[in-house]
């Protein structure tokens, strides 16, 4: 159940752009407030008044995504895409919803077609990766990590994520070499979380 929205008194004195410019803060205020059932009727209100942005239902999207609300998100981006359909990141954000409804496929496609929109969108291949790697298709997910790293972006992260391909194929030295390159990436550009993950990768590997 949605919480009531309280929307600022006399809102309807605004012009359309004030509105709008106002509704944008307050879904900003909710979403950093992790609010995301009201952040949800902010945009609802925004797509009142900007029935054909693409970005409001998107958006809104990703509010209901954050809820688990996976049918209303997959609505909200299908309607996104009809609207325009050539922005990569709703076909990355409806991957992930497709992932939550155990729609493998359609998320492989939906990576697909936002890295083909956008071949600079490194994390649709991260993550495509990943997936891949998740269905035991070894071979794909580490096309998909070797394309990403040819980017020269979060490269910390793509070994990372390589080594882990290599390790569960059963390629153990080559699962060490991307692991100690990703390590030393590190070092430079630190990220607890990761060389934590890389860390726990590396002693169930040896262990």
């Amino acid at each position: 159940m949605l919480s009531t929205v309280q929307l600022p008194t006399h809102l309807e004195q605004h012009s359309d752009a004030e509105t709008q410019k106002l509704l944008h803060t307050l879904v900003r205020q909710a979403v950093s407030q992790q609010a995301y059932a009201n952040a949800i009727q902010l945009i609802t209100c925004l797509i009142t008044q900007e029935p054909k942005n693409p970005n409001n239902y998107n958006n809104r999207g990703l509010m209901y995504y954050h809820c688990q609300h996976w049918p209303q998100a997959m609505a909200d981006y299908n309607r996104a895409i009809q609207l325009n359909s050539n922005k990569d990141k709703v076909y990355t954000n409806r991957a992930k919803c497709n992932l939550a409804l155990g729609r493998w496929s359609a998320a492989i496609s939906d990576y697909d077609s936002a890295i083909t929109i956008n071949p600079y969108n490194i994390k649709a291949r991260i993550r495509q990766g990943v997936l891949f790697r998740a269905l035991k298709m070894y071979n794909d997910a580490i096309v998909c990590f070797g394309l990403a790293l040819f980017l020269g972006k979060l490269s910390a992260h793509i070994y990372g994520e390589r080594g882990r391909t290599h390790q569960l194929n059963g390629h153990w030295n080559c699962a060490i070499g991307d692991y100690q390159r990703a390590l030393e990436l590190l070092d430079t550009s630190p990220n607890q979380l990761l060389e934590k993950q890389i860390q726990s990768w590396i002693s169930e590997m040896l262990s």
